[in-house]
């Protein structure tokens, strides 16, 4: 099975949800034009912040069946609880075959087995660890891209609980982190009083909370100053976008610049001088060959000559090969600022934040301690955005009153 499967070959006989098997060839999955919709329609929702239960909600409401039914009434596995057309079973989802959808390689085209061994003494499965699977990409044709797969997983990863008083979760759940300890902030209310009956929301970091001055310092923020802070930062930078695109891009590019330890300047400068030296020992070559086909060289001469100028192009030709590589990195990092710039350009108008803006444009958000300046309480905001990453040297410094 293990060759098989490294061969990209499918065997199991039933295909995953959103796909079936191809006519021309079984050990082949292609997408099904009925439920691959379905998918990506999960991940669409998953990437607007909605849960495993609420997508499954949605799904419910929208009468769209679960996979049981599917591969039931295809005579690809029976299902034993089918109770008939139009009943309510057929569209209750479960959070785990939601999660499993949402989670698998399978819908970016990968072939992913092996993940269970056999305990023959006891006669029980156990998983693998992740690192013993075998996943074979690019075999078949995905379902979803693999961008929004990508973001779905970091969605997945910042999924919290919600608290005791049923409270949705923070919109910086998973995006704000402590830059001292790399924990997650994590935000709760502050108790009420009859002078302050309306609950106030905070942000802590989750190893001072947990272990005290041992674990950490508290990094903590109003949830309603991160809002407004994050707020102002995305106006202002999608209004630099809309106003003059090439003035972001430069300034995007230049703070890549500074962030990055290469000075492709001097990289741009150290091609032209190898490609120069290149072009000098082809050309001392060639000389050899022709006055040693002539005459005018002896072999003793080109025997000994040659082989240091050969020596020395292959050298330089390494040393031109990974500056390439880094002036690659150069160019797909512009690409990704021209992207963020398309991106972000979108919201100068921007009203009010929800999860969905918060994970479409950053990844993380680094909350600093509080310090103290001329007699103001200082705390600094980094915000990383996709694609582009921190845009200032030392974080957003906003002054907390």
């Amino acid at each position: 099975m293990t060759t098989k499967a490294r061969a990209g070959i499918y065997h199991s006989t039933v295909p995953p949800f959103g796909y079936r098997k191809s006519p021309e060839d079984s050990h082949k999955l292609i997408p099904d034009a009925e439920t691959a919709p379905i998918v990506r329609r999960m991940y669409e929702l998953a990437v607007q912040g909605k849960g495993y239960k609420a997508i499954g909600n949605v799904l419910k409401r929208e009468r769209i069946p679960i996979p049981a039914y599917w591969h039931h009434v295809r005579g690809e596995r029976t299902w034993t609880r089918f109770k008939g057309e139009g009943d309510i079973s057929n569209y209750i989802w479960n959070e785990t075959t939601i999660k499993w959808i949402l989670s698998h390689e399978v819908y970016i085209g990968s072939l992913v087995a092996q993940k269970q061994s056999k305990l023959f003494k006891v006669g029980k499965n156990y998983v693998k660890p992740k690192d013993e699977w075998v996943v074979v990409k690019d075999i078949f044709e995905p379902i979803v891209d693999l961008e929004l797969w990508e973001r779905v997983q970091e969605v997945n990863g910042k999924r919290r609980r919600m608290c005791k008083a049923k409270r949705e979760p923070s919109i910086f759940s998973g995006i704000a982190y402590c830059p001292d300890c790399g924990r997650r902030i994590s935000f709760f209310p502050e108790r009420t009083s009859k002078n302050n009956p309306e609950k106030t929301y905070f942000g802590s970091c989750q190893n001072y909370k947990a272990n005290g001055p041992d674990g950490c310092t508290p990094h903590r923020i109003k949830e309603q100053d991160l809002y407004d802070i994050v707020l102002k930062d995305i106006r202002e930078w999608a209004a630099m976008a809309l106003a003059d695109e090439q003035a972001v891009l430069g300034r995007v590019m230049e703070q890549q610049q500074l962030n990055s330890t290469v000075d492709y300047g001097l990289i741009e400068g150290k091609k032209r001088t190898i490609g120069k030296r290149l072009e000098e020992i082809d050309k001392v070559i060639s000389r050899l060959y022709e006055d040693y086909a002539l005459g005018r060289l002896a072999g003793t001469s080109i025997d000994n000559l040659l082989p240091k100028y050969q020596r020395e192009q292959e050298e330089l030709k390494k040393q031109l090969s990974a500056l390439q590589e880094q002036s690659a990195e150069h160019d797909s990092t512009e690409q990704n600022a021209e992207k963020w710039i398309s991106l972000i350009r979108q919201y100068s108008d921007l009203k009010e934040l929800n999860s969905c803006i918060i994970n479409e444009l950053i990844t993380k958000i680094l909350v600093g301690d509080k310090h103290r300046v001329n007699g103001e309480k200082v705390q600094s905001i980094e915000i990383h955005y996709r694609f582009i990453g921190n845009l200032t040297d030392s974080g957003n410094g906003e002054t907390i009153q």
